[in-house]
Parts: C-alpha cells; sequence; structure tokens
C-alpha cells in the first residue's frame, strides 16, 4: 500500500476520535457524574496523546467508580 493512504487514513482516523470526543463532552454536560462515559473521554485522551487531560479525567472517576478508574490508570500508563 502507498504510505500516503495511511497519512490520510491517520487523519480520518484523528477527526473521527476528536469528534467522539466532543459527543462525550456533549454527554457529560447532562450527566457529569456518568463513570461509563468518563472513562470512555479517558481513553479518547489517551489515544490523542493527551495524557495530563487522561489524568484529570481519572481524579474524577477514582470518586465515582474506582475499579474503572484503575482501569484508565493502567491504560494511561500502558
Amino acid at each position: 500500500m502507498d504510505s500516503s493512504f495511511k497519512g490520510a487514513f491517520s487523519k480520518i482516523g484523528e477527526s473521527l476520535l476528536q469528534k467522539h470526543i466532543q459527543d462525550l463532552l456533549t454527554q457529560l454536560e447532562k450527566s457529569p457524574d456518568d463513570g461509563e462515559l468518563l472513562f470512555k473521554l479517558g481513553v479518547a485522551y489517551v489515544r490523542t496523546g493527551n495524557v495530563s487531560k487522561a489524568r484529570e479525567i481519572y481524579k474524577k472517576l477514582r470518586e465515582i467508580n474506582t475499579s474503572l478508574a484503575k482501569e484508565l490508570m493502567e491504560i494511561i500508563y500502558s
């Protein structure tokens, strides 16, 4: 496969991930204590390389759901 295709697919993936983050943030406005949404947002931040934001989510999540917080921490540091 031509390497330019990989770049195009990466851009599409990044765009979709940013859209996913925005959707999660919108949902969290309505349900700020939803552990599942927070976990998904934390994972999305890790995948975009925004570890500092993922850590912020971890801090919120550990007050709501310690098992999901632990799982997110493992993802952050894996």
